[in-house]
């Protein structure tokens, strides 16, 4: 039997949140399908099946893409998600697309929103039709 027994693997958490941490500095794409918090610096395309929480001493610049948004630290660019808070400490510079945007008290917004895009549904009796006309 040897040090590394079945018995002894940890198993992988799929719950688990991602941490950037301070002082840490990742430049390129992220993809997760979990939670993500940035206590660092994050420059470039972030995709988050979940929640990206930027705190007070994070950084994000670039494009993000999540389903929920929660910033208490800085973000500048573009943000796409289903829901988006600034907090008390939070500053947004740049364009969002949201339908839901929630900014309390002290948290900054200098940018453009918009109406997140509808999904394009292709109603396939019409394409038939239009096909066979």
């Amino acid at each position: 039997m040897g040090i590394f027994s079945k018995q002894s693997r940890a198993k992988s958490q799929q719950s688990a949140t991602t941490l950037i941490a301070k002082g840490c500095s990742i430049n390129g794409q992220l993809r997760l399908e979990s939670d993500i918090q940035v206590d660092g610096n994050v420059e470039g395309q972030v995709h988050v099946d979940k929640t990206l929480v930027i705190s007070e001493t994070g950084f994000v610049s670039g494009e993000i893409f999540a389903d929920r948004v929660i910033v208490n630290g800085q973000f500048e660019g573009t943000c796409h998600a289903t829901a988006i808070e600034i907090l008390n400490r939070g500053s947004v510079t740049g364009t969002i697309y949201s339908d839901n945007l929630s900014i309390e008290p002290g948290g900054k917004f200098n940018g453009v929103t918009h109406s997140k895009p509808e999904q394009q549904v292709v109603d396939l009796s019409d394409a038939k039709k239009k096909a066979e006309g």
